[in-house]
C-alpha cells in the first residue's frame, strides 16, 4: 500500500463495517477504483471479516458456555445494581451529614474548618478527573466498542 493511501486504510475498515458517511463512502469507492494496492487491501479485509463472522456461530458452543456467558451478565447487572444502591446512600448520607454540620452548634469553627478543607480538596480533584474523563470520551473513537 502506497504512503498517500495510509488515510484510506482506516475508511476500508468502516466501508467494510458500514460505518462511514455517504460523502466518505464515496471517497473510498473512488480511491478503490483507481487504487489496485487498496483493491488487494480491500479483498484481503473482507475475505477476512467473511471468514471471521463463518467460523463463528453461537450454534457451535456447548451449553456450559452459554451458562457461563449468563452467570457473567447477571453478575455483572447485580454489581451495577449493588454500586448503584450503594452510591445513593451515601449521597443521602453525606447529605444528612452536610446538615448537621451547618445546624449543629456545638461543633467549634476550628472543626469545621479541619473538616471542610479535605473535603473540598477531594470534591476538587473529583471534579478534575471527572472532567478529564468526559473530554477523553468525546474523542475516544472506541469508547463504546470496549466493554470495561
Amino acid at each position: 500500500m502506497n504512503p498517500e493511501c495510509k488515510d484510506f486504510e482506516v475508511l476500508i475498515s468502516g466501508y467494510l463495517d458500514g460505518e462511514l458517511r455517504a460523502d466518505d463512502r464515496q471517497r473510498i469507492e473512488a480511491h478503490l477504483a483507481a487504487c489496485p494496492a487498496c483493491r488487494r487491501e480491500y479483498a484481503v479485509m473482507k475475505s477476512l471479516a467473511a471468514g471471521t463472522a463463518a467460523a463463528f456461530t453461537g450454534e457451535d458452543l456447548p451449553m456450559e458456555a452459554w451458562d457461563r456467558f449468563l452467570d457473567g451478565v447477571y453478575n455483572r447487572l447485580e454489581r451495577k445494581s449493588g454500586w448503584i444502591i450503594l452510591i445513593l446512600g451515601m449521597i443521602a448520607l453525606c447529605a444528612y451529614g452536610i446538615v448537621l454540620f451547618f445546624t449543629e452548634d456545638e461543633i467549634s469553627l476550628l472543626a469545621k474548618t479541619l473538616i471542610t478543607v479535605p473535603v473540598v480538596g477531594a470534591v476538587v480533584l473529583f471534579i478534575s478527573v471527572l472532567r478529564q474523563r468526559i473530554r477523553a470520551a468525546k474523542t475516544d473513537r472506541y469508547s463504546r466498542e470496549v466493554q470495561r
